[in-house]
């Protein structure tokens, strides 16, 4: 194929020209063939010769979607008589989604896109967010004067630097497009990409999974070799792509083909924009039309084709496959108050399934005679079913009619079930941080998430409320033992959720909670990984659309994209198109056609920041369009639209418009009649409902078990879970006991660089146990490799220090004496140690397991030996040996500190003092109760005379600083 050149102002005065790639188009409305013909596009280019499978790339935007696709070409291709061989290399070939193809890129070129080979995808690195912005607002705090000086200051900053991390996100969606129009914020994100391309990511979030690559497949040696090995790169949906993803295709290969419809783009939450498709329109090679319908029947079809062209004025109407009857019915249910609006549409659409099923009602589907209805053929679909998805399930229950509900990930990220979902993880994990994060950052526990996102595990756990500690505690000791759905109804019945849910959230979320209560009833889980497990596999019971078992279906209009049913019930167009009431955000920012810029506007600039929500409103409403389209079109012989609302009162009501509100509805009816739909209307009077005998009173009670806060000068709690750390801390100097880990006081020196030097020394340690962590000693031939990785992942530059220190290990004649005869070993390995009621946590470095014995070894790496030092760490060796001993109870331990400096190993012996010791201080650490006996701690400390420097001797040694902390304490 020639290729295909445009020309670049600056590059052409240079004599130089860039290269594009040519671009195919093929744009396809709801039901015309996509997925067959990309399908038909990949076997040609093999068939054709013109790529092998290995070279050619083939986006989704789903991983059902690539796992449909990839056994649609296997099943051409066997038709095309292609040898098997080849079919297995389509097997193992890149047809996949985007962020798959993404993270095989990261980690090839894991060096030049500065990421650890083996990074973790995580939800979210708002921490690592905070710090890059808490860094440069701390030296330039010039935006913090345009914040009202509230009463609330500091929620005021949270709430900016929420704002911040949010459009900064959004942002860089829109590469080489965005404005900023406060020159504040500019610097600001300038700072935090100058800060995000200094880090090596060992944990990335899905958004920076796709910056990531589309900056390392624009490096100019990494694209030519990407391009070496790609010479086709086919797009599905290519309407949901956002100009980011844009960027990534272009530098893919030389040939790129775009399949899509634009009047399905219905992801502008994740920056996909229609203005996306056409500015790929304009600079395509060639556009190709499909304009055949293959799902819908002819008479359906063009009743749909009628409503579309009300939607979009420049809709083209469809040629159709298939000749059938169809039919397309409007419902109005008028109900005189909202309390059971959407009980009455539930009723309706279980009824009418109901009658149809039992009546024989007959279609014909795909070309094949007509036969009776069965349940499995109605899809209910809505904008949003996570609060209407209980309901539903218990209307159908009463009808005796199968109901799946594919609500995917949603359900576990509502506000309301989201604590849930923590309580079960802390169960399970009690040193997870984001379980209790989940568990306490609501209004039910009323912990602020700024507080806690900064808190350590411990000063978590004493912000759960006592009785649910109890709770907690000793539900653990029946964990595995007991199914889920017992302990979550424990759980209802002594602190009462759903009613809290049920009066700060309302109805609607108390609805998702008792779903939720259902689903692990299903589950029959006894532990959390099970019941994910059970949660999102619920999506597989779904293939191309139909359920396994004779059961209608549930789901949103946003998963049944790319699904065709026999008969679709439309619903929830009553519901309010307006989120939850939140405050405004400090940033506001939209893509604005006309500029073709993503305009970010504070909140300051009132007039910009108004444009900017006027903006984003008038783009919302088309895509509410788009979104109607896309459920409209997924019907192929019959369709119901059922519009559930509220009767007006008087003047005609104000406040949040609805769905149907937005799509304008109205004008349809008033055409519906021309267009052949029929139309039904039911005028419920006062009180009547579409089932009498079932809506029952719902009882709110108010009684509280969990107060909101603990007392604020309570300790006992704090150290439920201690470390090695803690015990040898608190027994070295009791006031930096109290000062780093009850008081949670940050390290700070005015005078020198000892922070530094710490940072240093930390940095020091993480690379050092990094290396051990990656080298084996069946593996001692990777040493360097490892070295040289540790080292750029923590971005420390002296190679000498860091290979003198391993090498001292590694060539000692301890490990010459044990490596031939290691069977196991253990890195960064975690123990659970239990001394009386008290449970420790803990991790060792290296564990080498021989036939007969067991080696321990904790790594210091930045300190020199003496025997003081030794006797220090006696107590961690101690608990070290204790677990393992516990574990492993027929094996010899030995346990020894490596003194990398000196390359010299000292064992420790176990002996019955060592027991009492860490128990006495465990008994002193838990006698701490209270503020008097935290102040008590650090005055006895202070007067002591043999102190030799810390990181926190900056409040002690200062009368000033000690004058506010007896304040805080007193």
């Amino acid at each position: 194929m020639c290729a295909f050149y445009i020309e670049n102002s600056e590059e052409h005065k240079k004599g130089k020209v860039i290269k594009m790639p040519k671009v195919s188009m093929y744009t396809a409305s709801a039901g015309c063939g996509k997925t067959e013909r990309i399908a038909n596009l990949y076997v040609d280019l093999i068939v054709e010769r013109k790529a092998l499978p290995q070279q050619i790339v083939a986006i989704t935007y789903t991983e059902k979607a690539a796992r449909e696709l990839k056994g649609r070409i296997i099943s051409k291709a066997r038709q095309r008589n292609i040898d098997i061989m080849t079919i297995s290399k389509i097997q193992s070939s890149h047809i996949k989604t985007i962020h798959s193809f993404c993270i095989y890129l990261l980690r090839f070129y894991w060096m030049r896109a500065k990421v650890d080979a083996n990074f973790k995808i995580v939800p979210e690195l708002n921490a690592l967010y905070y710090k890059f912005i808490d860094n440069y607002l701390s030296v330039v705090p010039i935006v913090l004067d345009k914040l009202p000086l509230e009463k609330f200051f500091i929620e005021e900053y949270f709430h900016l630097l929420q704002s911040l991390i949010e459009e900064y996100s959004n942002s860089a969606k829109y590469i080489q497009k965005t404005i900023p129009l406060d020159p504040e914020v500019t610097y600001i994100f300038d700072h935090m990409a100058e800060m995000l391309d200094r880090e090596f990511l060992r944990e990335i979030t899905y958004d920076l999974i796709l910056e990531k690559a589309a900056k390392l497949v624009q490096i100019p040696e990494v694209k030519a070799d990407i391009n070496s090995k790609f010479k086709y790169l086919i797009v599905d949906e290519f309407q949901d792509s956002n100009f980011l993803q844009k960027t990534i295709f272009e530098n893919i290969c030389e040939n790129i083909i775009y399949v899509g419809d634009k009047k399905q783009s219905i992801y502008r939450f994740q920056g996909a924009e229609p203005v996306v498709f056409d500015e790929a329109a304009e600079t395509s090679n060639i556009i190709y039309e499909l304009d055949t319908n293959y799902r819908t029947n002819l008479s359906l079809g063009q009743k749909i084709d009628a409503i579309s062209k009300i939607l979009f004025p420049d809709y083209k109407p469809l040629k159709y496959f298939y000749s059938a009857d169809g039919f397309l019915k409007i419902v109005e249910i008028l109900n005189p108050t909202s309390e059971n609006r959407i009980i009455n549409e539930a009723h309706f659409v279980a009824k009418t399934i109901k009658e149809m099923v039992e009546n024989g009602f007959e279609i014909s589907i795909g070309g094949a005679p007509k036969r009776k209805v069965k349940y499995s053929d109605f899809a209910i679909l809505s904008r949003k079913i996570q609060s209407i998805a209980h309901i539903y399930k218990e209307v159908f229950e009463k009808y005796n009619i199968p109901l799946e509900i594919n609500f995917k990930r949603g359900l576990l990220q509502q506000r309301e079930v989201v604590p849930l979902w923590g309580l079960l993880n802390v169960l399970q994990n009690p040193y997870k941080k984001s379980a209790y994060m989940q568990l306490l950052l609501n209004p039910i526990f009323g912990v602020n998430q700024h507080q806690a996102l900064f808190s350590t595990i411990e000063q978590l756990q004493d912000l759960v409320p006592d009785d649910l500690k109890d709770f907690i505690s000793k539900v653990r000791e029946n964990l595995y033992i007991k199914k889920l759905s017992e302990i979550l109804h424990e759980f209802e019945e002594l602190f009462e959720y759903s009613c809290k849910v049920y009066n700060i959230f309302g109805k609607p979320a108390y609805e998702n909670v008792r779903l939720f209560y259902d689903l692990v009833e299903e589950s029959e889980s006894f532990s959390v990984d099970d019941l994910e497990k059970f949660i999102n596999l619920q999506n597989e019971k779904f293939q191309f659309g139909k359920s396994l078992s004779d059961s209608s279906i549930l789901m949103s209009i946003h998963s049944a994209k790319g699904l065709s049913f026999p008969i679709v019930f439309l619903v929830g167009l009553g519901e309010s198109t307006q989120g939850p009431v939140m405050r405004n955000p400090k940033l506001k920012g939209s893509y604005n056609v006309q500029s073709k810029e993503y305009v970010i506007a504070p909140i300051w600039m009132r007039d910009k920041y108004k444009e900017v929500k006027d903006i984003t409103s008038v783009q919302d409403k088309q895509e509410l369009k788009r979104l109607f389209y896309v459920a409209i079109t997924r019907p192929m012989a019959g369709l119901f639209i059922v519009n559930s609302t509220v009767k007006p009162v008087g003047k005609k009501r104000g406040g949040s418009k609805s769905f149907a509100d937005e799509i304008e509805l109205s004008k349809i009816i008033e055409a519906a009649k021309e267009i052949g739909i029929e139309y039904e209307k039911i005028d419920l009077k006062d009180n009547e409902k579409l089932e009498k005998d079932f809506c029952k009173s719902f009882e709110v009670h108010t009684k509280s078990y969990l107060p909101t806060t603990i007392m604020e000068d309570k300790f006992e709690n704090r150290f439920r879970y201690l470390s090695p750390t803690h015990i040898i801390d608190f027994k070295n100097c009791r006031a930096l006991f109290a000062f780093k880990y009850i008081m949670g006081l940050p390290i700070f020196d005015e005078a020198n660089t000892k922070l530094e030097i710490s940072c240093n020394a930390k940095l020091l340690g993480t690379t050092v146990h990094r290396v051990f962590e990656l080298t084996s000693l069946d593996k001692l031939d990777t040493l360097a490799q490892n070295i040289a990785l540790a080292m750029a992942e923590n971005g420390f530059e002296d190679e000498n220090l860091i290979r003198n220190l391993v090498y001292n290990f590694f060539e000692s004649p301890f490990v010459n004496s044990i490596k031939n005869k290691v069977v196991k070993e253990e890195s960064e390995a975690p123990f659970y140690l239990k001394l009386g009621d008290q449970i420790i946590y803990g991790i060792i470095d290296k564990i080498y397991h021989l036939p007969d014995k067991i080696y321990l070894l904790d790594f210091k790496t930045n300190l020199h030996f003496d025997h003081n030092k030794f006797e220090m760490y006696i107590p961690q060796l101690f608990i070290y040996t204790k677990a393992v001993l516990e574990r492993e109870p027929k094996k010899d331990i030995h346990s020894s500190i490596c003194w990398l400096r000196e390359g010299k190993m000292f064992e420790y012996k176990m002996a019955s003092e060592h027991l009492q010791d860490v128990l006495k201080t465990i008994d002193e650490i838990r006698s701490i109760k209270t503020k008097g006996d935290v102040l008590k701690l650090i005055e006895e400390s202070i007067v002591k005379k043999d102190c030799t420097g810390c990181d926190f001797e900056f409040y002690c040694k200062d009368e000033q600083n000690m004058i506010l902390v007896r304040k805080k304490l007193e």
